[in-house]
């Protein structure tokens, strides 16, 4: 038997190893060769003659255990592959989107609207007719009786069989339906009006957390590049100690500024997991999802405009102050719901009757009959102990109660769109002056690194101006990101 027949066998018909199987062969049989050249050239008097025997009968025993070493090798690759995952990338918009569809709040909101947009079918119930069938049956045990005198007759027979199918139509009733239904449109309007609240609050939070784990991560760059300049300085003052430039003490001194600077790199990488986490948390990912943020600070204007302008904005488009309306008139139509228990009600009514006795079985043609009746129904309340006039004067002082509300909601988005719209200003400027910090302190480590390889700056001085780097690009990428987080809290005071 080949070997070529032998690994066939070992390995049976999966097509991975047979696609291979010409590349594993052609190196088994490139190496048998060259065993076999080396025996014949140079251990032919030495040579076992059984040593190729035991070889071949290990390549075979090899061969059949391949399967399983390569299905192996595959599940493992397959392993790493799932735990080593490229992160999924995510933008700021696309972390808006996922928080959107996947948040426990929104999605909640969004089924409360809908339960309300379905309650204005059940209000339209009592619009249309009211149609109902009734049916009974009676089995006369001990029949009643009636007295003519002195002579008890019995009446009725052992079965008893009645039936109706009655339709009710509600002509008039004081108003109390037109008001039932506007108001649940209006509580479906003002379900709307929650649903765009969490909307925009999450929308929100999910791009003041994505700013501030940007903030984190640059964080972490600068600490690198602070912790790296600090090794560097080492390095350059371990060189001079040894050249009899400097003390040991300026070794140790630097050794000790490395040392200070290390922790701080490790919360910064801290507090970015942290940040990521609550991030994956608001868009209601599982917390094992992997991601890295593709956006970058994205500066925005400033807030130039019209404060008045901004006023106007806020109150025509904050569903908060939307939703106070719409509670402001639920508050009306409940007066006039109140208000209609002092009018009369008119209903329309008709009813198909039917009625039947036997002795046995279902009574025959003269043992039941059929009757239909039609009318009105007037009711007309006289008096009712002063009760419906108390429910109209809580409704009325409760309507009082959300105008009132409504304008202190008007003016609390006012405070709310001034103070943004200072925060964002300044924030704006803050940006702006420390962008012109960050290439002057460049500069100036530069210039002092020069120096200070040729001895001309202390290691003082050298790690002053480090100091200074960091603390300039520290309160640029700090501006950055409160300038980007400023305007998201600016737009959504404005309810865009």
């Amino acid at each position: 038997m080949t070997i070529r027949n032998i690994f066939l066998k070992a390995v049976g018909n999966g097509e991975f190893f047979r696609k291979y199987i010409n590349d594993i062969l052609h190196l088994i049989e490139g190496a048998f060769a060259h065993f076999l050249m080396e025996v014949k050239t140079e251990f032919a008097s030495n040579y076992d003659k059984k040593l190729a025997g035991r070889r071949s009968t290990i390549i075979c025993v090899g061969a059949k255990c391949l399967k399983v070493l390569a299905v192996s090798s595959l599940s493992t690759v397959f392993m790493l592959r799932g735990v080593m995952a490229a992160p999924l990338e995510m933008s700021v918009n696309g972390a808006v989107e996922a928080a959107l569809k996947n948040n426990t709040t929104v999605v909640t909101a969004q089924a409360t609207s809908k339960m309300y947009r379905a309650r204005i079918k059940e209000y339209y119930g009592s619009v249309y007719p009211q149609l109902s069938a009734n049916a009974q049956y009676t089995r006369n045990i001990e029949k009643s009786a009636s007295f003519l005198g002195d002579t008890q007759v019995k009446v009725g027979l052992n079965n008893s069989y009645a039936g109706s199918l009655d339709l009710n139509q509600v002509l008039w009733s004081g108003g109390k339906v037109h008001a039932g239904i506007k108001m649940a449109y209006t509580y479906s309007a003002a379900s709307e009006e929650q649903l765009k609240m969490a909307q925009d609050s999450i929308t929100k939070s999910v791009k003041q957390m994505y700013y501030s784990v940007l903030l984190s991560s640059a964080m972490i760059g600068i600490q690198k590049e602070t912790l790296n300049l600090a090794r560097q300085h080492l390095d350059t003052i371990k060189a001079q100690y040894q050249q009899g430039l400097a003390s040991d003490l300026a070794v140790m001194r630097q050794t000790v500024e490395v040392s200070n600077t290390e922790p701080a790199l490790t919360q910064a990488q801290n507090l970015y997991e942290e940040g990521l986490i609550d991030l994956i948390n608001l868009m209601g990912l599982d917390p094992e999802t992997g991601i890295s943020l593709s956006d970058d600070f994205a500066v925005p204007n400033d807030g130039a405009g019209d404060l008045n302008d901004f006023y106007k904005t806020a109150l025509s488009s904050r569903p908060e102050y939307r939703n106070m309306k719409y509670q402001r008139d639920l508050y009306r139509q409940m007066i006039v719901i109140e208000k209609a228990a002092h009018y009369p009600s008119l209903n329309a009514f008709a009813s198909r009757q039917f009625q039947g006795q036997s002795d046995s079985g279902f009574p025959g043609n003269n043992n039941r009959n059929w009757s239909l009746a039609t009318g009105l129904n007037l009711s007309l309340p006289i008096f009712s102990g002063g009760s419906t006039a108390s429910r109209v004067k809580q409704a009325g002082i409760q309507a009082e109660i959300a105008e009132t509300n409504l304008n202190e909601l008007e003016r609390k988005i006012k405070i709310e769109v001034k103070k943004a719209w200072l925060v964002l200003k300044e924030a704006s400027e803050r940006l702006r002056s420390q962008t012109t910090a960050v290439e002057t302190a460049r500069k100036t480590l530069t210039s002092t690194e020069v120096r200070f390889r040729n001895g001309l700056a202390s290691q003082l001085e050298i790690n002053d101006v480090s100091l200074a780097l960091n603390k300039s690009r520290t309160l640029y990428i700090q501006a950055q990101h409160d300038a980007c987080s400023a305007y998201t809290e600016f737009k959504w005071t404005l309810g865009e």
